[in-house]
């Protein structure tokens, strides 16, 4: 279902441990932690289908991110249909993709609606987007992106929304 280009064909659990290193030794403890090294995922979608895409994000240890907003940079011929936010506490497992919905998933399940959520201070949280491709048109975005009260970012992922991604 997900194609990664380059050294990221590790695979997903690996990215999101790395994830999870690199947000522990952060040299900054009022740092935002949100994506890693650049990486491409194939996330297959087809026309008239939806899709749950997500990314995982640290607020710093010194404040608390009251989310404004999450949705997708630059996005082409993909349509974002509803944003939530998941915190990672109580050993929840985050989504990278998923059918929409996820069925018997106990992140899915925690979700709450992504405007005005706060990610407590140091808290790891699950970005989850709900995406479709209304057209024949492949879809592409240059990454996930957050505002928040005081800021904004976008990760390193760029995302390409296809009917069928080849393999490697």
């Amino acid at each position: 279902m997900i194609r990664r280009s380059g050294l990221a064909t590790v695979g997903t659990a690996l990215t999101l441990t790395a994830l999870s290193l690199t947000a522990c030794s952060s040299d900054s403890d009022n740092e935002m932690v949100f994506g890693g090294d650049p990486v491409t995922q194939c996330v297959r979608l087809p026309e008239g289908a939806s899709m749950v895409v997500g990314e995982v994000v640290q607020a710093p240890a010194g404040a608390d991110l009251v989310v404004q907003k999450i949705g997708l940079a630059d996005a082409k011929n993909v349509d974002i249909e509803k944003a939530f936010i998941v915190p990672l506490s109580s050993g929840r497992r985050p989504i990278s993709t998923a059918n929409y919905p996820p069925a018997a998933n106990s992140t899915w399940a925690a979700r709450m609606p992504a405007e005005n959520a706060t990610i407590r201070a140091g808290e790891q949280a699950n970005l989850l987007l709900v995406v479709s491709r209304k057209t024949a048109l492949d879809g592409s975005a240059t990454g996930m992106r957050i505002d928040w009260l005081g800021g904004s970012k976008t990760n390193t992922t760029t995302y390409e929304f296809r009917a069928a991604c080849g393999g490697a």
